[in-house]
């Protein structure tokens, strides 16, 4: 005999389920963008629970919720007391499937879930991280189908009960099952990764006219990258890594997909979060000249002291052959200090006069322009339309090995004229509300930040600087925030914090350089960062997002 009440309530559990399954989606997919975000490195996965924002993803109010749900459910559902459960706790956990469900579909239409790039490793771990899902998933649905027609009153409150108790342990365990897939498969995706790097490694041996330059430092890398490339390519042919495609996987990709017998030179960067990281990388690429941008204190956290991190730098200088060229941003004390001169080098700066240095410099609020002087006092007159005085020191990088490489003043000059201001990573645009924004929300470190605050002085109209903390500074975090926060306060008018690690000091800091307190600004919430930011910015003002805010902000601000 069928029960009156079956379809609907076969459409509601079914509903329920639908979005149950469409808020595991969202959540499975986070936790897969922020393993790859890690560079699915142990170290810094874990590096990021010590921040305010890694510990809301796991202890948060939604979790806290399921928690208790699930413990009062097990034990009601324990002592065979079915009322509670049916008239509270089961409707409870129900709203919130439905609640969340709801927030994911939203999420997704509007471009604000945390999404991972479908790199091959991702197409890959995607199925098998979903498996217990789906399996969760179709035994519930089938369940639901083949019982519900003669569903009675204790058939549907132990279905409802089973099936909460499932789904919330499943929610609260989610972070640690994606964590073991990923981690459980980490050797099949070594092996995957070793077989490109082989077949990457034989045919970088077999083009034996291409030389490659390796890029690498705690800062520019990108940017010298892209000044290289434009100016080098008006006289050579000419391919480099994309974007931040800067590990093993991205250079063998690139080596396999993109390098070819034509091309004469290979612009790789590279990036590593622990000793051995650029060895490896060098021993793929073979590179014949080396930049090193600069060392400083980011990712310090995960290389465990300063002197990992200064051998790890090294090991591009320390990889370049016999008569290779090592080429130093001298205006960093760590690489003066560390160089030990047993390598051809090109040395450059502004502070330091070595190999090229700039001089009668002008740093305006859409380009900047100085001589690049050689050490033969040659000089060329640069202006380009980018933003900041750390472009003049990137830019020196790629005019200094231009000229090594053969090429003419004049043809560097060509290829300075095609250089575009995102290439530099940092634009100021007009929004539709008249302020500027100047976006930097890539990534952020203390000496980007500092040169950034340096531009700003340019500026005779209000200038509102929005940040969240900084991570994997070790031991040096605190004091870090605190001298941040103190340049801030001498440049700025407004300060908005997106994330609570460090805020005490950089707000102390802010404040011993005369900003008052009630212009700074604890703001979490996207959507109320851009209320404040749009409530203070008026016409002719600038905004600066530096370092790695919530892309529902940089899309508002863009509209």
């Amino acid at each position: 005999m069928v029960n009156i009440l079956s379809l609907p309530l076969t459409m509601i559990f079914s509903i329920i389920l639908l979005l149950w399954i469409l808020s595991r989606i969202k959540a499975h997919l986070f936790w897969m963008y922020l393993w790859q975000l890690k560079n699915y490195h142990i170290g810094r996965f874990l590096a990021h629970f010590s921040t305010s924002a890694g510990r809301q993803a796991i202890f948060n109010k939604t979790i806290f919720i399921k928690i208790i749900l699930l413990f009062g459910i097990g034990y009601i559902a324990c002592a065979l007391n079915p009322k509670p459960v049916l008239f509270w706790l089961l409707p409870i956990t129900f709203f919130v499937y439905a609640f969340e469900g709801l927030y994911s579909l939203f999420s997704f239409l509007k471009a604000r879930a945390k999404l991972p790039e479908f790199t091959s490793k991702v197409i890959f771990l995607l199925p098998i991280v979903f498996i217990p899902l789906g399996v969760i998933s179709t035994v519930f649905f089938l369940f639901i189908f083949n019982k519900f027609p003669q569903f009675g009153a204790y058939d549907i409150l132990f279905t409802g009960t089973i099936f909460s108790l499932a789904t919330l342990a499943f929610d609260i365990l989610t972070p640690l099952i994606v964590s073991l897939i990923v981690l459980l498969f980490q050797p099949v995706t070594v092996i995957l990764r070793n077989r490109i790097i082989k077949r990457a490694i034989k045919k970088r041996q077999s083009l034996e006219n291409l030389t490659v330059i390796g890029i690498t430092g705690s800062f520019g890398k990108s940017s010298v990258k892209e000044f290289l490339k434009t100016i080098l390519g008006v006289s050579f042919k000419v391919v480099s890594t994309e974007k931040n495609k800067n590990s093993e996987i991205g250079i063998s990709e690139t080596i396999l997909g993109q390098v070819n017998e034509e091309h004469e030179i290979f612009i790789c960067e590279m990036g590593a979060y622990n000793r051995g990281g650029i060895k490896l990388l060098c021993d793929i690429a073979g590179p014949k000249i080396g930049i090193l941008t600069g060392i400083g204190n980011q990712h310090l956290a995960t290389f465990g002291s300063q002197t990992n991190l200064i051998k790890a730098k090294f090991e591009l200088i320390n990889a370049l052959p016999e008569e290779g060229l090592a080429v130093l941003n001298w205006d960093s004390r760590l690489i003066r200090e560390n160089f030990k001169e047993d390598k051809n080098s090109m040395k450059y700066g502004l502070e330091k006069q070595e190999d090229i240095w700039a001089e009668d410099i002008n740093i305006g609020k859409f380009s900047v322009s100085f001589d690049a002087v050689f050490k033969t006092k040659d000089k060329i007159k640069v202006q380009v339309g980018l933003i900041g005085g750390q472009n003049i020191v990137n830019l020196l990088a790629a005019i200094g090995l231009a000229k090594r490489l053969g090429m003419e003043n004049e043809e560097i000059l060509r290829g300075i004229g095609n250089i575009r201001a995102k290439q530099g990573g940092l634009d100021a645009v007009k929004t539709k509300q008249n302020f500027y924004l100047a976006n930097s929300s890539y990534s952020m470190n203390i000496n980007g930040a500092n040169a950034h605050l340096d531009y700003l002085k340019v500026w005779d109209t209000q200038k509102i600087f929005v940040m969240p903390c900084l991570i994997e500074l070790g031991a040096d975090a605190k004091q870090a925030h605190y001298e941040l926060g103190k340049k801030i306060g001498k440049v700025c008018d407004y300060l908005i914090v997106t994330t609570n690690d460090y805020f005490k000091q950089i707000k102390k800091g802010a404040i011993e350089s005369g900003m008052s307190a009630s212009k700074i600004f604890l703001i979490q919430n996207a959507e109320s960062q851009y209320k404040k930011i749009t409530a203070l910015a008026s016409a002719g003002d600038i905004v600066f997002l530096e370092g790695r805010v919530s892309d529902y902000l940089v899309n508002k601000l863009n509209a």
